[in-house]
């Protein structure tokens, strides 16, 4: 055999082996994959894997996605592949007890007939044609979970969706949530009223009612029902002694709540204020007789401002609008959430409004754990400061640091006694037609968690709606709606899907630039309080000395009066320049860096390895150069 056709045969092997190592590679080693991303966000999380080592029946699972379609819109596609690898790995790693059939259900056939009729969503291409990205879940008693279609914008829940759906379909009972609230949450709108454009439910509602069976409760007769597993409590107002003592009994027989009370709600305040002073009343909640004999306080008369968490709003001053903290809209971060307790640990920024502050009460014997926290960079400010309307800037000019860190939400557990200590103040179960026990004090240590706030339930405080492709989708914004949850599953028992909720979700701010700006804030809010006390103390010279000028004409002011008028004036103007300079100079540092972390992102790398290139070229060409000369 000559060299050519032994090289001719060794290109056709090499042809066959690669073409064989491809194949086998996508029939066995599919599963196999290197996440080399911080959080191993592209591998299932633990709480995932334990979901799928429990289910307890097979689980079929139909991915329909129009892959030929799809060939228009790259990005589409491209996700597409992110989710059918990621319900392979649910596959591979369950087991057996889940199958996944993928479906391309081309136009005018039986199975886009089928996807209509599931309910999966439709997206209308300029071609005429419809793309179909959704999901349908069924267990062996044809209990189904539906994705009407998988939309990009929520990629970072895409894995607790997932899971969730699976969690469901394993254990079809879901817990029982009784809900006592005074806002209005519509959760009891009906289908009908919904769908005919009536009052909606917030859109925490539906959260909860997605992995939970959450039920309204009226409490007024002194009694929980014995099936509720967990009681959430918003912003509760006018509940009568039998409603306090039936809660009061609830958590002493073993039950656990979910306390939100609120020194003033913006969302009762603008939903009611039709009712005038009225609504200002209502927009305050506390049940003090019952956190009392739990522990902890909640006073109504002062809300937390923070500094370093404070959200940006523009704000108008002087016919101007500039960018302003908002002192009592506050942004909690990573650093503001205890990272020990399974609610708040890895859990994405919150977002909370005219919060108040739990005071642990002493000698109590109840242990308080905080869940939230504010910085160092905060302080009490009366309510009435925001009751009113907001009023950024007068803040600003009010605050001064206290240097505590105030708690916002905390953990209380620990045995106490009844805020009834005398016995219930009427018969506390008159439907059932016989008393109950009266519990004097807890068997067990009580579980409850409080928050000091019930404005981050609506729906302006977590997220955004958004239209794709003629569908409607809820974008969250923060992680109150994760937090909600997480506290809800935490005390119903269940912690496997806690930890999926905030997976890729944390966001990866400056922290240098953040530090910078709040820096440079402050610096800007010391000179600028300075630089307008001086421009009010010479305008306010200026007045002092004009009036000393007769009213009916004349000017009866010395020489010496006239020209420290004139030095006054040039004062002021000084100043003005100042304020404005000041102003101006604010975010130069900030914007200097932002330039060079630009430049090193989008133009040091390129030109790095352009350099790198380069050099490499030329050694190479000296190579070439040293072998010419060495041949000849």
């Amino acid at each position: 055999m000559n060299r050519s056709t032994t090289a001719v045969f060794a290109l056709v092997l090499a042809g066959i082996l690669y073409l064989s190592i491809n194949v086998f590679s996508s029939n066995t080693l599919r599963s196999i994959h290197l996440d080399l991303t911080e959080e191993g966000l592209y591998t299932l999380s633990p709480g995932s894997k334990r979901i799928l080592t429990e289910i307890p029946e097979p689980i079929h699972l139909r991915f329909y996605f129009s892959e030929k379609l799809s060939n228009q819109l790259p990005n589409i596609k491209s996700y597409g592949l992110r989710v059918r690898e990621l319900l392979e790995q649910y596959v591979n790693l369950s087991q057996g007890k889940i199958r996944l059939e993928i479906i391309d259900p081309e136009p005018f056939t039986e199975d886009e007939d089928e996807a209509v009729r599931l309910g999966l969503q439709a997206v209308p291409l300029g071609t005429g044609d419809s793309l179909y990205f959704g999901l349908i879940a069924t267990n062996t008693i044809d209990d189904r979970q539906t994705v009407p279609f998988f939309s990009r914008e929520k990629e970072a829940f895409l894995e607790y969706d997932l899971t969730r759906m699976l969690f469901n379909l394993s254990d079809p009972k879901k817990p029982i949530v009784g809900l006592i609230s005074g806002l209005q949450m519509n959760a009891d709108a009906s289908p009908m009223l919904r769908f005919s454009g009536g009052p909606q439910p917030w859109a925490i509602i539906g959260a909860i009612r997605d992995a939970f069976d959450l039920r309204t409760l009226d409490p007024q007769q002194g009694v929980i029902p014995k099936d509720v597993d967990v009681l959430m409590i918003a912003h509760p107002l006018g509940l009568n002694e039998a409603a306090l003592y039936a809660i009061d009994q609830f958590v002493l027989g073993g039950g656990r709540v979910l306390v939100f009370v609120d020194p003033f709600s913006e969302a009762t305040a603008h939903t009611r204020k039709q009712q005038g002073q009225r609504a200002l009343e209502l927009a305050s909640s506390n049940l003090e007789k019952l956190l009392n004999t739990w522990g902890v306080s909640v006073p109504t008369d002062h809300v937390i401002g923070d500094f370093e968490a404070a959200q940006q709003v523009n704000a108008g001053e002087g016919g101007r609008t500039r960018v302003v903290r908002y002192l009592v809209w506050l942004q909690m971060g990573p650093g503001s959430l205890n990272a020990e307790d399974v609610v708040t640990a890895n859990l994405g920024p919150m977002i909370l409004a005219n919060a108040g502050s739990i005071k642990v009460l002493p000698k109590s014997g109840v242990t308080v754990s905080p869940l939230i926290s504010t910085s160092t960079q905060a302080m009490r400010m009366e309510t009435n400061l925001v009751r009113f309307g907001p009023d950024p800037s007068r803040l600003l000019g009010l605050f001064k640091a206290d240097g505590i860190r105030h708690i916002l939400a905390a953990r209380l557990s620990g045995n106490v006694k009844s805020a009834f200590p005398d016995g219930p103040p009427q018969s506390p179960d008159k439907a059932a037609g016989k008393a109950l026990p009266h519990l004097k004090e807890s068997g067990n240590p009580i579980s409850v968690i409080v928050l000091a706030d019930s404005d981050l339930l609506h729906d302006q405080f977590w997220l955004r709606r958004q239209n794709l492709m003629g569908q409607d989708i809820i974008v969250p914004i923060s992680a109150n709606a994760d937090f909600v949850i997480n506290a809800l599953d935490n005390l119903s028992g269940s912690s496997d899907l806690i930890g999926l909720r905030s997976r890729g979700k944390s966001t990866r701010p400056f922290d240098v630039v953040e530090t910078m700006r709040r820096t440079a804030e402050q610096k800007f809010l010391s000179e600028e309080r300075k630089l307008k006390e001086s421009l009010e103390k010479s305008k306010s010279r200026i007045a002092e000395l004009e009036s000393r000028a007769p009213a009916g004409g004349g000017n009866l002011l010395t020489a010496e009066q006239q020209a420290e008028i004139q030095s006054v004036r040039a004062q002021v103007l000084q100043t003005r320049k100042q304020l404005r300079d000041v102003q101006h100079n604010l975010n130069r540092d900030i914007d200097n860096l932002e330039s060079r972390l630009k430049f090193a992102n989008v133009g040091l790398m390129p030109l790095a390895v352009a350099v790198i290139a380069a050099i490499l070229a030329l050694f190479r060409l000296r190579r070439r150069r040293r072998a010419g000369a060495a041949r000849s």
